[in-house]
């Protein structure tokens, strides 16, 4: 379910702890400064104000914080950073962490103190006890999924108050170069803002164009387009970009196949009479990667994708078995999928 602005709202009394988790980073942070904000003035956040590193820190320093009583308020804010011991991954970390000492923290939450656990990461392991306490004394809020609808209206915000209009034109193009990743989204309507203040310039699509980066998952996107719509020789110089900045040709060919598969199987379900929405759930992806991907899908038929995936797997085989040099071989995989000029 996509995520709303009612989502976002912070109610009082506060929670005792907050767990902010999921994939937008941008909406993680910014929820984390409303919490902050509701629990403290500018003034008590000199005092009662503290965060520490999962990686470096071991959780039982916070607990010993968040036990502490303000400091001339009313409430204390103690913020844990990269509690990845929430979660199924294990990342190297300096310290040991005594998680029984935050169950038992958790048993009886200090009423004084706000706790707040931002985490960029998509997947909680709700079977640990940790997590079932932390939901049943606190709140978790995963900020993962976006409409676009969210996503418009929010840079639009961010565009206003820069003195500047976002137009729809420009949101479109500004998805298609970067996809629903908040953070890095508004990083580059800010900058584009920047280009247009002071004049009646708007953040259309000719400013995106000119001045917004594009992710490799868009550079990959474009390549399929030029691919599976026989532009040879755009799709070749494309290549020769992206491998002159670095990129591992087995890693293109990973992202290429992807999107070859993610547009096969959208126009395999549209055939049926699927929604883009049921898609994107049947499938496992982003509503707004399957709405490109069906943009992509009604040009082509499904055997000519069949043949292309047929393809990427001959290609992979040979790159990874050392058969052909890799460049070469995603070469000549451009070559014998894209016939035209």
């Amino acid at each position: 379910m996509s995520i709303t602005k009612k989502d976002l709202s912070i109610q009082k009394p506060l929670a005792p702890i907050y767990l902010l988790f999921g994939s937008q980073e941008y909406l993680i942070q910014h929820m984390k400064k409303t919490i902050i904000k509701e629990a403290l003035s500018e003034e008590e956040m000199e005092v009662n104000l503290s965060s520490y590193d999962m990686l470096e820190t071991s959780v039982q320093v916070g607990i010993e914080d968040a036990e502490t009583l303000p400091f001339f308020g009313e409430k204390r804010v103690v913020i844990l950073e990269n509690a990845y011991f929430l979660t199924g991954s294990k990342p190297k970390v300096k310290v040991e962490h005594d998680l029984k000492r935050f169950e038992a923290y958790l048993e009886l939450p200090s009423p004084d103190t706000v706790m707040i656990i931002p985490l960029f990461h998509e997947k909680l392991d709700k079977r640990k006890k940790i997590v079932k306490m932390i939901e049943k004394k606190g709140q978790i809020v995963e900020l993962s999924q976006l409409g676009d609808r969210f996503i418009y209206d929010l840079l639009s915000s961010i565009a206003s108050k820069l003195g500047v209009r976002y137009t729809k034109e420009g949101h479109d193009q500004l998805m298609a170069f970067i996809g629903p990743n908040l953070m890095q989204l508004a990083n580059e309507v800010k900058k584009c803002a920047f280009y247009c203040y002071g004049t009646d310039q708007e953040i259309d699509q000719g400013v995106v164009l000119s001045l917004a980066s594009r992710s490799l998952e868009s550079n990959v996107f474009l390549l399929v387009d030029q691919v599976l719509a026989n532009k040879r020789r755009e799709a070749l110089q494309l290549l020769s970009d992206l491998i002159k900045q670095k990129e591992d040709p087995i890693k293109l060919l990973a992202l290429i196949t992807r999107q070859i598969r993610i547009v096969y199987q959208v126009g395999l379900y549209q055939k049926d009479g699927y929604t883009q929405q049921n898609i994107a759930s049947k499938i496992g992806v982003h509503p707004y990667a399957v709405k490109l991907a069906s943009q992509q899908a009604k040009h082509f038929d499904l055997k000519w994708l069949e043949y292309v995936l047929t393809k990427c797997t001959e290609t992979d085989y040979q790159m990874k078995t050392g058969g052909m040099d890799k460049r070469l071989a995603l070469e000549l995989f451009i070559h014998s999928t894209a016939k035209g000029a």
